[in-house]
C-alpha cells in the first residue's frame, strides 16, 4: 500500500503546489493492514484553500485514487477543520483512533472534541441511518439478495456509529467491530447479536435460505431501534 499512498501524495504537491497542508490515511485498516481491502482505508487531504480551481487541478488524482478502489476522500481546508471539531466529533473521534500523516502537519495530535458533541451527534447520526434503512427495507424487502446486500452494506456505518457510545461512558472502544459490537450491547443493555451476525455475513458471505434473511433483518432492525433509544436515554 506505501507505493500508492507515496504516488498519491507526490500527485497531489504537483496538483497542489504551496497549497497542500496535510495529507493522512486512517481507519480500522491502518491499525490492522493484513486482510484490509483497500476500501476500509479512509483518507483526509486538508489545503488552505479549496476553491473550484483547486478541485479541478486535484481531479485526475483523486480519479486515480478512487478507480484503484479506495473510498473518495475528504476534502476540508485547514480553517474548517480546526472550526469543525465540535460539529464532527464522530469523525475526529474515529480518525484520531488509527491514523498516520502522509504528509504535512498532523493536525490531530494534542486535540480533543467534547462527549457532550459526541453524544448529541451519535444519537443525530444513528437516527438518520435507522430512518433510512427503514426506507430502503422497503423495495429491498421484495428479494432477499437485495435485504442481505442492505444489511451487510449498512453494517459498517451502524458499527461505526455505536463505537461512541463506549467513549461517552469513559472506556477505550476497541479497534475490531466485533468487539465493539457485543461491548456497546453490554453498556446499552440490547442484544447486538444479529449486528454480530451482519457482520460475519459480510465478511463471510454464506448462502441463507430466505427466512433466515427475513429473520436475520427483524432482528437487526429491532437491535438498531433499540440501540438508539438508549443512546436517547445516556
Amino acid at each position: 500500500m506505501d507505493h500508492h499512498f507515496d504516488e498519491l501524495v507526490s500527485g497531489l504537491q504537483s496538483a497542489q503546489d504551496g497549497n497542500l497542508v496535510s495529507v493522512i490515511v486512517y481507519g480500522s485498516a491502518v491499525a490492522g493492514p493484513g486482510n484490509s481491502k483497500r476500501s476500509d482505508y479512509q483518507l483526509l487531504i486538508v489545503t488552505e484553500r479549496l476553491a473550484a480551481r483547486d478541485l479541478r487541478e486535484m481531479r485526475p488524482v483523486i480519479r486515480w485514487w478512487t478507480e484503484m478502489g479506495y473510498e473518495m476522500p475528504v476534502l476540508i481546508t485547514a480553517e474548517e477543520f480546526g472550526d469543525s471539531l465540535d460539529v464532527f466529533p464522530i469523525e475526529f473521534r474515529h480518525m484520531k483512533r488509527a491514523y498516520r500523516t502522509l504528509y504535512g502537519q498532523d493536525l490531530l495530535v494534542g486535540r480533543d472534541a467534547s462527549k457532550e458533541h459526541l453524544r448529541w451527534q451519535t444519537e443525530h447520526e444513528l437516527r438518520g441511518k435507522l430512518l433510512r434503512l427503514r426506507s430502503l427495507a422497503l423495495p429491498a424487502g421484495e428479494s432477499s439478495d437485495q435485504l442481505a446486500s442492505l444489511m451487510t452494506e449498512s453494517v459498517v456505518t451502524f458499527v461505526r456509529l455505536i463505537r461512541p457510545v463506549m467513549e461517552i461512558v469513559g472506556e477505550e472502544p476497541p479497534l475490531g467491530r466485533m468487539a465493539t459490537a457485543r461491548r456497546v450491547g453490554e453498556i446499552l443493555n440490547v442484544d447486538t447479536s444479529s449486528v454480530v451476525r451482519v457482520l460475519r455475513l459480510r465478511d463471510e458471505p454464506a448462502g441463507l435460505m430466505e427466512i433466515e434473511i427475513q429473520d436475520l433483518f427483524a432482528s437487526y432492525l429491532d437491535c438498531l431501534t433499540r440501540v438508539v433509544e438508549a443512546v436517547d436515554n445516556l
